[in-house]
This record gives structure tokens, C-alpha cells and sequence, in this order.
């Protein structure tokens, strides 16, 4: 089963929000209850799970994978306690 993981920017406004990350993945317990990603300026990456149709083609946008990556390893939501993780 295919899944994709959706990544949608905040914005200061809510004219400026956009999809800016998009994959495609197999397993999407690999979140571990990640929902959303807070940056240092208020604003929010909101991720979104949602099944691939048959033969769907999806467009890829890889903006913020490794954030992503390294907020599930690290077991945080926020770039500032990212941040607090790594410096130890």
C-alpha cells in the first residue's frame, strides 16, 4: 500500500498557506503521531496522510524530508526543541 505524506505551510497569513512538501511512502506509522512541525517565526508545517489511488501519479515536492526525518528520529514537533536535542 502507497501513502502520501503531505506537508502543508501555515504562512503569517491565511492567503500564504501551500503545499510544500509532498512523498510518497509505505508506512505511515514511521510519523509516530507527528502531525505537525512548529518553526522558530509561529509558523506550522501541517502533515497529512492519505492513501494512493491505483495508479495514481504523484508530484513529489521533497522541501522538508529531512526536517521530517530528523523531527521522528528526535521525537519532537518543534524546530526549536530540535535544536535543544541535537546541541546535547
Amino acid at each position: 500500500m502507497r501513502y502520501v505524506l503531505e506537508g502543508e505551510w501555515s504562512g503569517y497569513t491565511s492567503a500564504q498557506t501551500r503545499v510544500c512538501h509532498r512523498t510518497v511512502i509505505t508506512d505511515p506509522s514511521y510519523l509516530k503521531g507527528l502531525t505537525s512541525i512548529r518553526f522558530t517565526d509561529g509558523t506550522t508545517l501541517d502533515l497529512v496522510v492519505r492513501k494512493c489511488t491505483p495508479r495514481e501519479k504523484v508530484l513529489v515536492v521533497n522541501g522538508y524530508t529531512s526536517l521530517i526525518d530528523k523531527c521522528v528520529a528526535k521525537g519532537v514537533d518543534s524546530v526549536d526543541a530540535l535544536y535543544a536535542k541535537e546541541s546535547q
